[in-house]
């Protein structure tokens, strides 16, 4: 069975069906409210990341595009530039990020 959680409306049910079977041992007075605020900020949470993996991939594919248009440029230049020529500049070194340095701690023993 699946679930299509794009749709708003869709994931409000699935949530509500869940947090339902969670709140059976509270009261009916603390229940609705504690649902309806959990259900709120799971809206929020999902909302939220959605939104930022759309802003990372936009940027994936800015980037993508970019290094296309580079490497095409590259490809044009290798065909005008003499054979004994066909050196690729060096690419500064630039500052790894914390992601880059976490993983590269990892993979030290």
């Amino acid at each position: 069975m699946g679930i299509d959680f794009e749709n708003p409306d869709n994931r409000r049910d699935y949530l509500s069906e869940k947090l339902d079977d969670l709140l059976d041992g509270i009261n009916d007075t603390y229940g609705t409210v504690l649902m309806d605020e959990l259900i709120s900020r799971l809206e929020k949470t999902v909302t939220d990341f959605n939104q930022e993996v759309k802003e990372l991939m936009d940027q994936l594919r800015a980037r993508s595009e970019k290094k296309e248009q580079l490497l095409g440029k590259l490809r044009s230049a290798e065909s005008i530039v003499p054979e004994e020529s066909t050196e690729v500049p060096e690419e500064p070194k630039r500052a790894m990020t914390k992601l880059e340095k976490r993983l590269e701690s990892m993979d030290k023993p």
